[in-house]
């Protein structure tokens, strides 16, 4: 043996490439595994957890191999890469006589204590180890209790607990925060504030994690509550526990079972240390096991007993820990006594005898047998004859272990890995919600308003005022915006302040899409928006209990209201969300499009009011419908009494759009034609095709008419026409095209235009640019061409010089009357919401009973038994007969206005309706 080293005997290299095998970590979690001829791992997937563990593996040798776990100790100091392994080698000859055979008494419990103690030492502060160092904060704290004597004090517990916090990490952060506020000038009150908030709170949560019962927060001390040494639920707090472990107290306790609680405190730290948690990137995957070398093992000193303790805690608790237990004695443990059977298998024999161990340790570990864990193998001197075999051998196995490769965590527990697919994963999920995000914001028009939508071109739905809807907008545009927004806020603080008073919601729905892609081109929608704010502020300043509260919602409907059934659909879901909102007003353009969107809002069940539609159909056919507009048969009506008044010829020709969608135009042709056949005229027709429009099938082939071109050619037709020219098309675009084309030819044909017409007469600078040919247009409000006057007065009072004083200015005023007609049509739901609450407080505002009580604005009747409910309007009196059946206001004034030199005329040409002021010409028609 002295010539060939403490490894000179038998079966030496298949010893060590046991232990070198034991030693490293499976690359999946903790597994069992299987070992191959050459004591290498194989594959794992079909072995059962059962057999999961490492074992204790007890080398019985000779007196003259003294120095076998040495030589194993040397080997794990120069294992390759350096630091590789981690090892403990406690000096057991130290504790010689300490402890004795039999029950364990004090003397055990402080002598495997202090084992323990140089292995943690020696584990935890390894300092050639290349991993993160391993951590004992369970045992530590034993082994602190154990030192701590608290008898004869008062309020021992108390103490204890004081003494627990001072090296708590809670003390530590509190005493921080104190340190900090001590450097900081005496006139930073602000901060020692902080620093007593930030004591108090850290004092509250040592004081709950303490008591050892909260998850998470609790931590280690939640730990000793609910591992099964020495009864915890006896303590009920950890504190309690605690002292139960000073000094004069554990040894009132089993000293077995202390001794337990110390070792698995240790293997404990051991398990935890080699879990690799999610939030520890930047800790590497230990590859490797930490090795218990324990030499000269013996009963006096301690050795026996730990070995014993390691196998009755691993089969009470059941739990893998990461802990190889290497030990040499002259006898096998656990009892010393050699038998035939103990050892088995000799080193030469290493692998069979860890296969055959792995085999057995399921039945073991079940039957809990003392020597579960045990892995005796006999190291026995080789003979003379032996001695150039085990030479060759030690020439064979090297000096040291090389486990470069197999040390190396695998790719996905790599720290790297660890690092970069969280951020990978995080960057993945915050560019998707990024992305998403974006995405649904931008499909909600750059904003978070959900009733927003992006189609690709445009944006439509509905807005407090918060996003701009004007499409495209200018500054004027965007103070009425703000206008309606700023009341909006008045509106819901004043419903909080008095939530007796109806609160009611009116969604103000148009094309706010511009047809000429200019922000003028929306002059008119403006002007409606700022008559709906008129008559919104009217209610924010109204005194009355019944007085509804309004709210405004900006609705758009896309270009030409083609978006209007989509936009539709979306208030039918908004309203069963609010249910303040009530019905809908403004709506645009007698088309098609528009038509449908009457139709979706009647499905849904929302009354309407509109603002400027005239066309014949929507009255007609949609019961939900209302309109504070005379129809097309009344406009055509008056246009031909007017007409006939003038000199010339008594021929005209109407132009219309060539679009079947267009109902306003071809409708609006249809009663043209026949009111002037009926005064006598020679009528003719003529299609143009229109600039957009809702783009139906052409109208001509239907009439079969003559189709002369686009507008600006219509205009051009009139050149040599000298008769009267009635212009039944959209104001914007086609209007000024076609009035500047006939100006170029110098047409001497006296032009009436539609209604539609006051679109562009109020956009100042399309109508100034086309100065040369004046011309005649039908509106259905006067003001604020005339003075106004009684109702008018104070809506313009309230328009020019509360709300919006830039309709004072030249470039500001407009004098299409849009405003004031949208003002009627929201006093129109206003007032029916108010007659609600006149005969009883409790009737709820709903669609339903607001559309119902519209009927309700008309004149008494000629008995006298029913109060007057009329509405004196800003555009003439509002009157709906008190007929069910009936969407149209009774003789709603129509008037004709001229424009000349670009600017309109002061005074009104024609005048047929029931108006507070003005009274109908001697010419007008009936109303039909």
């Amino acid at each position: 043996m002295g010539r060939t080293g403490p490894l000179g005997f038998l079966g030496a290299d298949a010893l060590v490439k046991l232990l070198g095998a034991l030693c490293l970590r499976p690359r999946f979690g903790d597994r069992p595994r299987k070992l191959d001829e050459q004591c290498e791992w194989t594959d794992y997937q079909d072995e059962r957890s059962e057999r999961r563990g490492l074992p204790m593996v007890c080398l019985v040798r000779p007196p003259e191999s003294a120095d076998v776990l040495a030589a194993v100790a040397d080997r794990l100091k120069t294992a390759k890469p350096q630091g590789s392994i981690r090892y403990a080698r406690p000096g057991l000859a130290e504790h010689e006589g300490r402890d004795e055979a039999g029950a364990a008494t004090a003397d055990s419990v402080t002598v495997v204590r202090d084992v323990l103690r140089e292995a943690r030492k020696e584990l935890g502060d390894s300092a050639t180890a290349h991993t993160s160092r391993l951590p004992f904060p369970l045992f530590d704290l034993v082994y602190w209790l154990m030192l701590q004597d608290y008898d004869g004090r008062d309020d021992p517990d108390g103490v204890l607990r004081r003494a627990i916090r001072r090296i708590s990490l809670a003390e530590r952060f509190s005493s921080s925060a104190e340190d900090a506020v001590k450097q900081l000038p005496e006139n930073q009150g602000i901060w020692k504030v902080f620093s007593l908030l930030v004591r108090g709170l850290t004092l509250l949560t040592f004081r709950i994690a303490v008591t050892g019962r909260v998850p998470l927060l609790s931590g280690r001390y939640r730990w000793f509550l609910r591992q099964p040494h020495l009864a915890p639920e006896m303590s009920g707090s950890f504190v309690r526990f605690a002292r139960r472990l000073t000094e004069g107290q554990w040894q009132e306790e089993a000293p077995e079972y202390v001794c337990r609680l110390l070792l698995n405190a240790f293997l404990e730290d051991l398990r935890r240390a080699y879990r690799l948690r999610p939030w520890r990137v930047w800790r590497r995957r230990r590859m490797t096991y930490p090795v218990l070398l324990l030499d000269e093992v013996s009963v006096g000193n301690g050795g026996y007993r730990l070995l014993e303790l390691v196998n009755s805690v691993r089969n009470q608790v059941g739990l893998f820990d990461p802990l190889l237990v290497v030990s040499a004695s002259p006898a096998p443990p656990p009892d010393a006594v050699p038998t035939s059977r103990r050892p088995q298998f000799q080193a030469e024999q290493a692998r069979a005898a860890y296969v055959a161990w792995q085999n057995q340790l399921e039945r073991d570990r079940r039957e809990r047998q003392p020597t579960a864990w045990y892995l005796p193998i006999g190291v026995r001197p080789p003979a003379d004859a032996d001695e150039p075999k085990v030479q060759q051998m030690l020439q064979t196995l090297g000096s040291d272990y090389r486990f470069r490769r197999q040390v190396r965590p695998p790719w996905w527990a790599s720290r790297w890995t660890r690092i970069g697919v969280p951020v990978v994963v995080v960057a993945l999920v915050a560019g998707f919600v990024a992305y998403r995000s974006h995405d649904t914001y931008a499909e909600h028009c750059g904003s978070d308003n959900p009733w927003l939508t992006w189609t690709g071109s445009e944006c439509v739905g509905t807005t407090d005022g918060a996003q701009d809807l004007f499409q495209p907008s200018d500054a004027t545009i965007r103070q009425v915006e703000a206008v309606v927004l700023d009341q909006n806020h008045r509106a819901e603080k004043l419903h909080e302040a008095h939530p007796e008073r109806p609160y009611i919601t009116l969604v103000a729905l148009e094309a706010l899409t511009s047809s000429n892609n200019l922000a003028e081109g929306l002059t008119s929608e403006r002007e409606s928006l700022e008559g709906f704010a008129v008559a919104q502020l009217r209610q924010l300043n109204a005194p009355g209990s019944a007085d509804p509260i309004v709210r405004l919602l900006i609705a758009n409907a896309g270009r030409d209201m083609r978006q209007g059934v989509r936009v539709a659909n979306q208030l039918r879901q908004q309203a069963e969300q609010d249910r303040s909102i009530v019905g809908v007003v403004g709506l645009d353009l007698s088309s098609q499009p528009t038509q449908q969107t009457i139709a979706a809002l009647t499905n849904a069940g929302l009354p309407m009011v509109a603002s400027t539609l005239s066309a014949d159909p929507l009255a007609d056919l949609n019961p939900m419908y209302f309109q504070v507009t005379p129809q097309n048969r009344r406009e055509a009506a008056v246009a031909a009494g007017f007409v006939e008044q003038l000199p010339g010829p008594r021929v005209i020709r109407v132009y219309y759009s060539d679009d079947d969608a267009d109902v306003y135009s071809t409708n609006l042709r249809d009663d043209t034609l026949k009111s002037f056949r009926d005064k006598g005229f020679q009528v003719e027709a003529r299609a143009f095709t229109p600039d957009g429009g809702p783009g139906g099938p052409p109208s001509h082939l239907r009439y079969g008419e003559t189709l002369v071109g686009n507008a600006g050619a219509a205009g051009r037709d009139t050149c040599s026409y000298d008769g009267f020219v009635f212009f039944a098309g959209r104001g914007v675009p086609d209007f000024g095209q076609f009035i500047s084309s006939a100006a170029l030819c110098g047409s001497r044909a006296t032009v009436i235009g539609d209604d539609d017409v006051t679109r562009f007469v109020a956009d100042q600078g399309e109508r100034q640019r086309n100065r040369a040919l004046p011309y005649y247009f039908m509106s259905f409000a006067t003001a604020p061409v005339t003075e106004p006057r009684g109702a008018a007065l104070d809506f313009y009072t309230t328009l020019d010089q509360t709300l919006f004083p830039f309709e004072r200015t030249p470039e500001g005023r407009s004098y299409d009357g849009h405003a004031a007609l949208a003002y009627d049509a929201a006093q129109v739901m206003i007032v029916a919401a108010a007659y609600l609450r006149e005969t009883a407080a409790e009737i709820p505002v709903t669609p339903g009973a607001i559309w119902r009580e519209i009927t309700a604005i008309h004149t008494s009747r000629p008995d006298g038994k029913q109060v007057n409910k009329y509405l004196e309007g800003v555009t003439g009196i509002i009157d709906y007969g008190g007929d069910i059946s009936r969407n149209v206001p009774q003789n709603k004034p129509v008037a004709v206005m001229g424009v000349a030199g670009g600017e309109v005329d002061k005074s009104v040409h024609g005048f047929c309706g029931a108006a507070n002021g003005p009274t109908s010409d001697t010419w007008c028609p009936p109303d039909p």
